[in-house]
């Protein structure tokens, strides 16, 4: 579980950061923030790393409610063998998509995901159902794969799912099909020409068709977010799964809304702060509980391209970059987020 300062302390500051792609965790990001405003102020900390069901899922979620992680062989995103982990807490497993078909995992180039494959997140939800879990959560974003979630409908024993309760934890709420879809809305920056694009199309419509309906007689297809991770959410729903926000649940696991009601000041980040991510969940979300309990939050990111005006309008009162725009990213990326937060932090706390 969660450590805790017990220091009487007259600042209490929440430290909520999504990982820096690339380059740092939410949980290292979160420690590099924290060791570089000690440096200049007495506060009680309180360090909350966040995800959206993307990258870092399970570390966020193992860093708010502890828990068991095992780790075990399992087909990969380019069908060779590879490691992944399943954390338990209780009777309940979570599984991160990022730690078994993300980009991390592409070895040949050019990039081809009409090949990719889910099949391994199906065989973590086999090994989870046969740990006797009862609920398994299954973090849907940071994906490369994107075929629409055939490879976990090939592979999960459908017969032993019993009442094991599947939930899609993701904060993407596109359908399979469409322009906005699994292929056309995400196809491009995964690598597929627009002729694969309309392929994929084509075959997510095929398997959309194939798929029976749910137990509750819903068409999976035309559930919100059911074109997450390439259609992994398809996938999900498809066996019966139900969606929840990512970033809620990391969040309450956390009971961040308390920790922020209670705090002085909130802290939050990520790698490159522009108007894509003031779109997305986790910098707005912190920055949205902040502002309900009138907290001031602040953004230590790698680099801000965001205006001034985006950032008031996500209720962001100031945003700091460890570089600026065109610049080399640091040699040293947790020290360059050490020395932002000893230098923010000196300003903050006068």
């Amino acid at each position: 579980m969660l450590s805790r300062s017990t220091n009487l302390c007259e600042v209490r500051i929440v430290i909520a950061p999504d990982s820096f792609t690339g380059t740092l965790t939410a949980a290292q990001a979160a420690l590099a923030i924290k060791t570089g405003w000690e440096k200049t102020t007495k506060a009680d900390f309180f360090l909350a790393p966040m995800s959206d069901g993307g990258p870092g899922f399970i570390d966020a979620i193992e860093f708010g409610f502890g828990g068991n992680k095992s780790h075990h062989q399992i087909t990969g995103l380019e069908g060779t063998t590879i490691t992944a982990p399943i954390l338990v807490v209780g009777k309940t497993a979570y599984i991160e998509s990022h730690l078994i078909v993300g980009p991390q995992f592409i070895t040949k180039q050019p990039r081809t995901p009409d090949k990719y494959t889910s099949k391994g997140i199906g065989e973590l939800i086999n090994i989870a159902v046969q740990q006797g879990c009862q609920t398994i959560f299954v973090g849907v974003g940071g994906t490369a794969s994107i075929d629409g979630g055939a490879g976990i409908l090939e592979t999960v024993e459908k017969e032993k799912l019993g009442d094991v309760e599947l939930v899609a934890a993701t904060d993407v709420d596109v359908l399979l099909l469409g322009n906005r879809g699994a292929a056309k809305g995400f196809g491009e920056q995964k690598g597929a020409s627009k002729e694969l694009i309309e392929e994929l199309e084509k075959k997510h419509e095929q398997l959309a068709q194939s798929t029976p309906k749910r137990k509750d007689n819903k068409d999976a297809s035309q559930m919100l977010g059911a074109g997450a991770g390439g259609g992994i959410g398809f996938a999900l729903m498809a066996l019966g799964a139900n969606r929840v926000s990512g970033l809620e649940l990391v969040t309450e696991s956390f009971d961040l809304a308390n920790e922020i009601t209670n705090s002085d000041l909130v802290i939050t980040g990520e790698g490159k702060l522009d108007w894509q991510t003031l779109r997305g969940k986790v910098i707005t979300g912190v920055a949205e509980i902040a502002n309900e309990s009138a907290i001031s939050c602040l953004a230590l990111c790698g680099q801000v391209i965001a205006g001034k005006r985006e950032l008031a309008a996500a209720g962001i009162v100031g945003a700091y970059g460890c570089i600026e725009e065109g610049e080399d990213l640091p040699e040293d990326p947790f020290m360059a987020l050490v020395f932002l937060a000893e230098r923010v932090s000196r300003t903050w706390s006068q």
